[in-house]
């Protein structure tokens, strides 16, 4: 534990659902705001997440992740700070499509991109695992430098870099990378201790009232 008794957390949310996410398309660096549906999950989780009293909020420049940041701080006074690093995974030729969409274009490239080893993996045009874990590392070397084991810190991004930043967190290898899921409006908590931080949840979407959809 901490001196004051208490370990701080790292509190990692993906950001909500969007009319891609609920059509299945493939978003990568492709900039689609929130749906109605996404900023109610938002809200939701920002009533889960008062009084946490973050020494920061961080954020991927694009407007999902951004938009999301926005609602769970609100009135908190703390800003947002938004960073390029925590950006999806680029998808390149994919964005836009559905999975099946891609698949149609070239099967048998699509198998093969598919089955490549987890460091290998991209899509046409786009990023494989590791220059994604390469940048959000990145962000993980500046935000833990900035932030002592005491800090509750906030970090809005999406489905890949989040991946990407437990396997920071963690020390975990990199081909764990793949082993986790990560739904729309999620929350997952990270806590600090002197032998090592602890996953302490994992994926948690809290229910809408009244809704009966799913994060996808």
């Amino acid at each position: 534990m901490t001196r004051d008794g208490q370990a701080g957390h790292w509190y990692l949310v993906r950001h909500g659902e969007t009319a891609w996410n609920r059509d299945g398309r493939i978003h990568g660096h492709a900039d689609v705001g929130l749906n109605d549906r996404g900023r109610r999950q938002m809200c939701t989780l920002a009533k889960r997440l008062a009084g946490c009293g973050f020494a920061a909020a961080y954020a991927s420049d694009l407007s999902r992740a951004v938009g999301s940041a926005h609602v769970l701080v609100a009135g908190s006074g703390v800003p947002v700070e938004t960073d390029s690093d925590l950006r999806e995974f680029s998808y390149g030729e994919w964005e836009g499509l559905t999975a099946e969409e891609a698949e149609a274009r070239n099967p048998e490239d699509y198998a093969r991109r598919m089955a490549l080893d987890v460091n290998a993996f991209a899509a046409p045009g786009g990023e494989n695992t590791g220059q994604l874990l390469h940048r959000v590392r990145r962000f993980y070397e500046r935000a833990a430098e900035r932030h002592g084991p005491s800090e509750n810190v906030l970090v809005v991004a999406h489905g890949g870099s989040i991946r990407a930043l437990l396997v920071c967190l963690l020390g975990l290898p990199d081909d764990r990378f793949w082993r986790f899921r990560v739904n729309c409006g999620s929350l997952s908590v990270v806590s600090n201790h002197p032998g090592g931080r602890v996953l302490e949840l994992w994926n948690e979407v809290p229910g809408i009232p009244g809704d009966g959809g799913a994060g996808a």
